[in-house]
């Protein structure tokens, strides 16, 4: 027992001093490697496009007002601010092209368009009132129309005033000259009348209505149409009908006059020689009297010529109405109070 103990303590001394002498090389560092991160594919989506907006009903109907604009004169009286407009037309029809929605601002610059049509007769009607000087015959409304032009002349050059704005102002403005003109030319119209029926009266005493029928006649259509427009509230067209029938009939008369005073002239001569002739006949006769009948020489009492009805030249004449009156007259002047 005691050998065999010896015996694995010796081997035991050998395997430690063998362990001993031969050191195991030390082992080199080694730097611990970074995670790898991997990041997850990024999805791309593809950018929807915006649905283009169909402008064409709003461009159509911008290009409906700005011809009405062009139509009212724009062009010649309002060049400047036609063309203010059109820079904003370009604008527009810009942006339309892109497919935006330019449905509000084409509803605003086609209310412009329409202002300055409306601006450019309302300038017109207030040159017509100044020419005849008498806008005193409705003063407060001529005042009123005046202010409205003075506020949208402002207006067209403020970006920040409105379209249906200046339409507003433009109508009143407009409306306010067009009533005064009414007034006006109901009362040009009236007294133009007057003295058309006055110069029918001076042809009818010259018995034009015999002499020169067919242009009597014309007087009279021209007259009577007058009296048609007048009661169809277009007071200026009967103005104009009343004035024609009045140059007709004083033309007539005048032409009459003047050929009936040189055939009186005529007449008036004629007497003279003819008198002169019987003068000179009697002293004839008297000297040498003549006592048989001689051929060509009539009797005093003979009958030369057959007894005629000749027709009455009054019955030539066409009566028209000495007075003309509007069932509206009463109306308008019941609005303009004592303007009227």
């Amino acid at each position: 027992m005691k050998k065999i103990f010896i015996t694995t303590l010796s081997v035991l001394l050998a395997v430690s001093f063998i362990s001993c002498g031969s050191k195991p090389a030390p082992e080199e560092p080694t730097e611990p490697e970074a995670p790898v991160v991997t990041e997850p594919e990024k999805t791309v989506e593809t950018p929807k496009e915006e649905p283009k907006i169909d402008n064409t009903h709003a461009l159509e109907t911008l290009g409906a007002s700005r011809t009405a604009a062009i139509d009212s004169g724009a062009e010649r009286d309002a060049a400047d601010k036609l063309l203010d407009l059109d820079n904003q037309y370009e604008a527009i029809k810009t942006k339309a092209n892109s497919g935006k929605d330019v449905n509000k601002e084409s509803d605003d610059l086609a209310n412009k368009y329409m202002a300055l049509a409306s601006y450019v007769k309302a300038v017109e009607a207030k040159k017509k009132i100044d020419d005849t000087k008498l806008s005193n015959l409705a003063q407060a409304v001529y005042d009123e129309g005046n202010a409205a032009l003075e506020e949208l002349e402002k207006m067209f050059t403020d970006p920040n005033a409105s379209g249906k704005e200046m339409l507003d102002k433009s109508t009143k403005a407009s409306a306010s000259f067009n009533s005064v003109l009414i007034v006006i030319y109901k009362k040009l119209s009236k007294d133009e009348r007057n003295e058309a029926y006055a110069a029918k009266k001076n042809a009818d005493s010259v018995k034009a209505g015999v002499s020169q029928k067919e242009k009597y006649k014309e007087g009279v259509e021209c007259f009577n149409k007058g009296d048609s427009l007048y009661a169809m509230q277009n007071a200026a067209k009967a103005y104009e009908n009343y004035k024609q029938a009045k140059e007709i009939f004083s033309a007539l008369y005048n032409d009459i006059y003047e050929k009936r005073a040189a055939a009186q002239k005529a007449i008036d001569e004629a007497k003279k020689r003819v008198a002169e002739s019987e003068e000179f006949a009697l002293q004839a006769d008297a000297e040498a009297p003549i006592k048989e009948k001689l051929d060509g020489i009539e009797d005093e009492d003979a009958v030369l010529l057959e007894k005629d009805n000749y027709a009455n030249p009054e019955d030539a004449e066409i009566d028209v109405s000495e007075d003309v009156k509007d069932p509206l007259d009463d109306k308008i002047k019941s609005v303009l109070g004592d303007e009227k």
